[in-house]
């Protein structure tokens, strides 16, 4: 190994140890001083600035087309775009642009696509770091800071002080923190079938237990889904390649397959105990169905009012969350959408989505594309992150711009990256 390669391993190590454990530590930190002491200090913020600057002077060094379409196409369009966006702000300042929303609201959006970038280009220098362990660990300390605020009561709670269920911890969007748990529990399960223990499964349970413990509709229905999935691989599918494991496993399969279900009953059982009628409602399909309408209703009429060049290129994102908090009659004056399809269409105007979101979807058909040629376990994970990722991006939001769930998507993309298959499958 030479001494650039060496020096570009020793940076990599030190951006993984930032957006690992370190981002979540200073990210309690923040809740805490924010929640108890009622002080905000701009950690969080600082901290992604500097990881944003390091990842960004190793793409450079790094440059291939998939780092120009999925973080530098999206930072030209919103360059070239935003004189623009200006200028129609500045000559209708009633509008509500605001170029300081713009930049906060942008950073979220590119850190995000960095991030994703970063695991994609150095995907090999990365996975000689154990990235399923890191992300397990990563997803097991988020766990235990939602299991402890649930047991103790400190925090934030999800819904209410007063009525709802479930805890943030010290942690902000619930939303956020619900799809970062769900991910975390899939990349654990790769992890305990690469090498099948006990350690690694109570690593796994207890990520997928905080899930529901957060009370949100993203954790609870989302990891009861995929805990569905694995307990039916693992029983109906997984064979470990060792011989000896293989005969003693057999013998396991029928316990986790009804362990699980009575798992699953008294799940049901504690969640229908612990919901009060706020909830229940909240989780009726009618609620369900409009969850989001009331923030949509007001896009979907601003953007049938735009004029046609500003539906090709948006107005800018402090344009319409300005547009959605009157319309809502909010005391703020911005609301943002938290229904990420609506609000990259209606701010970034049609370009601006097709810019942001198509590295996505073409994800998601290079991972269907993959479980169709070769259907393993793996490969399904991939499918599933980025299939439900666009699922909630266009139903709940919190995708885009989740700071949390960066690096667990971008490490999973990754994965359909190398020349060959990257499968943990034994």
């Amino acid at each position: 190994m030479n001494p650039n390669e060496s020096l570009i391993l020793t940076q990599i190590r030190r951006l993984l140890i930032l957006i690992f454990p370190v981002s979540i530590i200073v990210d309690l930190i923040s809740g805490f001083f924010t929640v108890q002491l009622h002080t905000y200090i701009p950690i969080c913020q600082l901290l992604r600035i500097f990881i944003m600057v390091g990842t960004l002077y190793l793409l450079t060094k790094r440059v291939s087309p998939i780092i120009i379409w999925v973080a530098f196409i999206p930072i030209i369009f919103v360059i070239l775009i935003s004189p623009f966006w200006m200028i129609t702000g500045g000559l209708e300042p009633e509008k509500g642009y605001n170029l300081g929303v713009e930049i906060e609201s942008f950073s979220k959006s590119l850190y995000f696509l960095i991030i994703v970038t970063f695991f994609i280009v150095y995907r090999r220098e990365i996975n000689t770091e154990q990235p399923l362990r890191i992300i397990s660990i990563y997803g097991l300390l988020i766990a235990g800071a939602v299991i402890i605020s649930f047991v103790t009561g400190y925090g934030n709670s999800t819904h209410n002080e007063e009525y709802g269920f479930g805890t943030k911890s010290y942690f902000k969007a619930g939303n956020d923190l619900g799809l970062t748990i769900l991910y975390a529990s899939v990349v654990s399960s790769l992890y305990m079938f690469s090498h099948l223990g006990l350690k690694r499964a109570l690593i796994t349970l207890t990520i997928s237990l905080s899930a529901i413990l957060i009370g949100t509709r993203v954790g609870l229905i989302g990891i009861a889904v995929w805990l569905t999935i694995m307990v039916c691989y693992t029983v109906f599918i997984f064979s470990p390649t060792d011989i000896r494991k293989r005969n003693r496993f057999l013998f396991y399969k029928p316990m986790i397959f009804f362990g699980f279900i009575l798992c699953a009953i008294e799940c049901i059982k504690f969640i229908l105990s612990s919901f009060d009628k706020y909830m229940l409602v909240k989780y009726t399909m009618e609620a369900m169905m409009t969850a989001r309408s009331l923030l949509t209703a007001p896009v979907d009429e601003y953007i049938s009012n735009l004029e046609w060049y500003d539906f090709a290129f948006g107005r800018g994102m402090s344009t319409i969350y300005h547009y959605v908090a009157q319309s809502l009659g909010n005391y703020y004056d911005y609301r943002i959408i938290e229904a990420d399809f609506h609000e990259l269409l209606g701010g970034y105007g049609l370009f601006g989505f097709l810019v942001f979101v198509s590295p996505f979807a073409y994800f998601m058909i290079k991972a269907f594309k993959r479980y169709i040629s070769q259907p393993n376990f793996t490969d399904f994970a991939i499918l599933f992150v980025t299939a439900s990722f666009l699922a909630v991006a266009y139903a709940a939001g919190h995708c885009f711009r989740n700071t949390m769930v960066a690096p667990i998507y971008g490490y999973m993309v990754s994965l359909m990256y190398y020349g060959e298959k990257h499968s943990i499958d034994q």
